[in-house]
C-alpha cells in the first residue's frame, strides 16, 4: 500500500463496510483513527455524535452507473428502461448513501419530459431485493442474479467489468457524491491524522483518479 510505503513500520487495517454502518460502530465505540464517508450525511451524523476530532474535509467525488450482466438480459439502453415491466433490479437501501443517490435519479427521471410521472412506481415494482453494501449489489450483477443495479462508477472495477455492461446516466439526471473524510477518536491521532493528509495529497489523488474517482481540487 502507497501510504504504509510511504511511512514505513506503520499498518493499516481497513474496514470497507457501508458508511452508515460505520458511522454507527464509531457512534457505540467503534475504533478508527480516521472516517471517510460515501456522503455528507454519514459524516454528518458522526460530527453531531461527537465522533471527530478534525473538520471533515472533501477528498473525492463519485457518479452513479447502471450495470448490467454482461449479456445484458433485460435489454437495457437507457434509463428509461429501468421502467420495463418484468425487470429485476437489485438495488441499495435507502439508508445506504449510493441508495439515497439512487432515489434521487428516480426522483428527476419521474418528469413527464424524462421517463415519465410514474418511472420511481414502475422501477421499485422491479426492485427484488435492496442490500446494506453496495459490493454485495454489484456481486448479484455480476452473477447475473439480477438484470440492472446501479452503483458508483468506481464500483467497476477491473475485476469486475469483463463481467458487466455499463448504462450511462446522462448529467441531469445523476448526482456528484462528495466524499468527506475527517479523523476520530482513535487510539493513534498521529497516524490518523497522516493518513488524512495522504488521501488529500498529489499523490493520494492520483491514486484515487486512477480507480475512476473525480479529483477534488487542491485543499
Amino acid at each position: 500500500m502507497a501510504f504504509q510505503a510511504a511511512n514505513p513500520g506503520t499498518k493499516v487495517a481497513f474496514n470497507f463496510a457501508g458508511s452508515q454502518t460505520l458511522a454507527i460502530q464509531l457512534d457505540q465505540g467503534g475504533q478508527a483513527d480516521a472516517f471517510a464517508s460515501a456522503d455528507t450525511i454519514q459524516m454528518g451524523n458522526a460530527q453531531k455524535s461527537g465522533d471527530l476530532t478534525s473538520e471533515p474535509q472533501i477528498f473525492a467525488h463519485n457518479k452513479l452507473t447502471i450495470i448490467t450482466p454482461a449479456n445484458n438480459p433485460g435489454g437495457l439502453q437507457q434509463v428509461c428502461d429501468l421502467a420495463k415491466p418484468g425487470l429485476k433490479i437489485v438495488a441499495a437501501a435507502p439508508t445506504v448513501p449510493v441508495g439515497q443517490y439512487t432515489n434521487d435519479m428516480l426522483d428527476k427521471a419521474s418528469a413527464p419530459d424524462q421517463c415519465g410521472v410514474d418511472f420511481r412506481q414502475k422501477v421499485e415494482a422491479n426492485i427484488v431485493s435492496r442490500e446494506s453494501d453496495v459490493r454485495q449489489l454489484v456481486a448479484k450483477v455480476n452473477l447475473g442474479e439480477a438484470d440492472a443495479g446501479v452503483c458508483y462508477l468506481t464500483d467497476v472495477t477491473p475485476a469486475v467489468k469483463p463481467n458487466v455492461q455499463q448504462i450511462i446516466i446522462p448529467d441531469n439526471l445523476n448526482t456528484i457524491a462528495d466524499y468527506p473524510i475527517a479523523t476520530t477518536k482513535g487510539k493513534n491521532p498521529t497516524g490518523g491524522q497522516a493518513f488524512m493528509a495522504f488521501v488529500l495529497s498529489p499523490a493520494g489523488q492520483d491514486i484515487l483518479a486512477k480507480w475512476g474517482f473525480i479529483n477534488t481540487p487542491a485543499q
